[in-house]
């Protein structure tokens, strides 16, 4: 037998492969790696080699999910590609991730190498602009579904989304509710579109009479949140609306290494509810988007599985947002 060498780069081994290495016919070989082979001297010895070389017969009859996404570490992106994963489980699938993050050449490269060869489904994550170039650019007669987003007019393709507009929304009326009237934000980079978040807490703002708008930049880490709690105190806002927890996070921080109290202060809520919401100090006031369940639908509207198999199954579903009270609003002081 030949001594394995690295290749790069490295291609599933073929049945012609394998006949080559163990010396054996291609008609032993294939033979020997059928579900019923009828050469047992042979087979224990092709089925070692089949296995040392990489070999696996499922990888042509397993189905195949691809999912397109720009990032893995931030919350959306993180926990909906939990969600897919939870389905692939389920099913038994095999799933490739392709990064679509880079150039256009390099965002073209991408999909065009993750769709060379056998695809069940295709999931493309829609948190940002990447993506939206993807879903212009995928043919439409592969089964795909998007993750993320808005649902465009006479859309033809099933999609999985949050509203986070409502979202904003429900975090902005909260802090009207609780006595607030300078209200900060605090928000995320535009994905394709205007932030939906912003609008949300502008047209609350707007609808109570509110007119003195306060934003204190944009970004996704809690870095920026702690740049932000500057712009909060010398504005002397009373509350801050973040387009996600981690910027709460570091507005809370950036807040407390100045000296103000949350909520008694300031007060702040964040979207996403991320898992550590609830250990802060004080423990995050926030929106819960249900990222997981967002990924799990996805995934099943592109392979057409579960509640989603029926023609008649609805391919436009929304997945509603919560606000989840905890310790880090509260009404101003008088």
């Amino acid at each position: 037998m030949e001594e394995p060498t690295i290749r790069r780069p490295w291609y599933p081994p073929t049945l012609r492969d394998i006949a080559r290495v163990s010396g054996a016919s291609l008609a032993t070989v294939s033979r020997a790696l059928s579900p019923t082979g009828r050469v047992p001297r042979a087979s224990a010895d092709i089925a070692r080699i089949a296995r040392e070389m990489g070999y696996s017969a499922y990888a042509e009859t397993a189905p195949h999910l691809i999912v397109f996404t720009s990032d893995v570490t931030r919350t959306g992106y993180r926990e909906t590609l939990g969600g897919i994963m939870d389905v692939a489980r389920e099913y038994y699938l095999n799933v490739s991730m392709a990064f679509i993050a880079g150039t256009p050449e390099r965002r073209d490269n991408a999909v065009q190498t993750a769709l060379h060869g056998r695809v069940d489904g295709v999931v493309v994550l829609e948190f940002d602009t990447p993506s939206t170039h993807v879903i212009e650019d995928l043919p439409r007669s592969i089964p795909f579904s998007v993750a993320g987003g808005y649902p465009g007019q006479a859309e033809e393709f099933p999609r999985a989304w949050i509203d986070d507009y409502a979202g904003a929304e429900m975090a902005a009326e909260h802090l009207v509710a609780l006595g607030h009237r300078r209200i900060g934000y605090v928000g995320l980079p535009q994905a394709g579109h205007p932030d939906p978040r912003v609008r949300g807490w502008h047209n609350v703002l707007a609808e109570h009479n509110l007119t003195e708008f306060y934003q204190f930049g944009t970004g996704w880490s809690a870095e920026t949140g702690k740049r932000a709690a500057e712009g909060a105190i010398a504005a002397g806002v009373t509350a801050v609306l973040c387009g996600n927890d981690d910027l709460a996070f570091g507005v809370i921080a950036g807040l407390s290494r100045a000296g103000v109290r949350v909520p008694e202060d300031i007060s702040v809520i964040g979207m996403d509810d991320h898992p550590l919401a609830a250990a802060t100090v004080p423990a995050l006031t926030t929106v819960r988007l249900d990222f997981e369940g967002l990924g799990a639908t996805a995934a099943q509207l592109a392979l057409g599985l579960g509640p989603h198999s029926a023609p008649e199954a609805p391919k436009n579903v929304h997945i509603p947002p919560e606000l989840v009270i905890r310790a880090s609003t509260s009404s101003p002081k008088a």
